[in-house]
């Protein structure tokens, strides 16, 4: 499948249950207009070492995981309610983040949820015969909860 036609919503809130009914019932979602990027995002799970004098190996176990973090292109649209709702999500010290819930909706209809930190909301006027853009970096602080296409 292509990326033509990926959505990415936003939501105000991290749900109750980190799964398909509790993102569904946060709130209600409001799209992001104009993303024309969205980069790789997933878990990634540390590597804790053991190296145990006894047998010369060096053996791996599973540590941490991090959801990673991932950022979302977009071409700047003021207007956007998507988009304000992400620039207005930018903690200001001292306070912390407000934790949103963002969902992804592919063109085949499946769904992916999960809960970001906003932690910049920067724009890029570029140069001669560029859109004028704005890259929204987000910290994922949950699993990510896979719905798939009806």
């Amino acid at each position: 499948m292509t990326s033509t036609g990926v959505q990415v919503a936003v939501v105000s809130g991290a749900p109750a249950t980190v799964d398909q009914a509790g993102f569904e019932a946060v709130g209600t979602y409001t799209n992001c207009g104009e993303l024309i990027d969205l980069p790789e995002y997933g878990p990634t799970v540390q590597v804790v070492e053991s190296n145990p004098l006894a047998t010369g190996v060096t053996e791996k176990y599973n540590g941490f995981i991090n959801y990673g973090s991932t950022s979302f292109g977009f071409e700047i649209d003021f207007t956007d309610a998507g988009q304000n709702i992400l620039e207005a999500a930018v903690p200001v010290p001292p306070a912390q983040y407000t934790p949103h819930s963002v969902r992804v909706t592919y063109p085949d209809g499946t769904i992916e949820y999960y809960v970001v930190g906003v932690f910049s909301y920067t724009r890029s006027v570029g140069s001669a015969n560029s859109m004028i853009g704005s890259t929204v970096q987000v910290e994922i602080n949950s699993k990510i909860v896979r719905v798939s296409a009806p």
